[in-house]
């Protein structure tokens, strides 16, 4: 849903028709109903539909005790299903903190054994191991926040279709994920100026921190100093 939200020239539909993307399966812009969706993913396992871009939004469930059956999809653990398209895939990008990290889901105690799709927090490994490439040689390549910068995301996709080369730090962000509510002028987190609040870190892999998620953050707003009114011809 993040992602339906970017506007001016770099909306999704504008970015598949640039691109020339085919979209497979999108929740809210695929035509097909969800009964579908096990087809599309069988043609694609089977190598029948090539895979270029696969985007994962939100944890990956692993219980309960390693079951993989909290979360399911067509009678299979999903996190199953994920793997699966993961290998063959070009590109996968983990769209969010939780797909990259494990998000609030893996906090502790994390009943729901989540972890994000290579990493766990901030330790390497996840549903896949620190050494997994997707077929292009990447790792999973992490557009972490809470939601994911919808522009960020657009960029990026537009970037590996082009076959640009992404420079990734330790946790495999590229240098395109940007903090939340920033601009293009101004690439630093803006909540607190805009919201009234400052989170802990929804781009790193340490969301969230064991303290209150959100503190308040006092805006200092300047009172014009006003005159004394002329009551000259008032009438009290």
């Amino acid at each position: 849903m993040a992602i339906l939200g970017a506007g001016g020239p770099d909306t999704l539909p504008d970015f598949l028709d640039r691109h020339h993307v085919q979209l497979l399966w999108h929740p809210s812009l695929s035509p097909e109903p969800p009964s579908e969706v096990a087809s599309v993913i069988e043609h694609i396992v089977s190598g029948e539909q090539y895979l270029t871009l696969l985007c994962v939004e939100g944890s990956i469930i692993n219980g309960p005790d390693g079951t993989g059956l909290f979360d399911t999809f067509d009678g299979r653990p999903k996190r199953d299903v994920v793997a699966a398209l993961c290998h063959r895939a070009e590109y996968v990008i983990a769209m969010g903190s939780c797909a990259a990290f494990g998000g609030i889901p893996a906090a502790p105690p994390n009943p729901s054994e989540s972890v994000g799709l290579q990493f766990t927090n901030a330790r390497p490994g996840g549903l896949l191991d620190s050494g997994w490439r997707s077929k292009s040689g990447l790792p999973v390549v992490n557009l972490s926040g809470c939601p994911a910068d919808a522009a960020t995301m657009i960029e990026t996709m537009g970037l590996l279709l082009e076959g640009q080369l992404l420079d990734l730090n330790r946790y495999q962000q590229p240098s395109t994920v940007r903090p939340c509510l920033a601009t293009a002028l101004e690439h630093k987190c803006a909540t607190a100026d805009k919201v009234g609040y400052v989170c802990y870190g929804c781009i790193s892999a340490r969301f969230p921190a064991n303290r209150a998620l959100f503190r308040h953050h006092p805006v200092a707003t300047e009172i014009p100093v006003r005159s004394e009114p002329d009551l000259q011809g008032v009438a009290l």
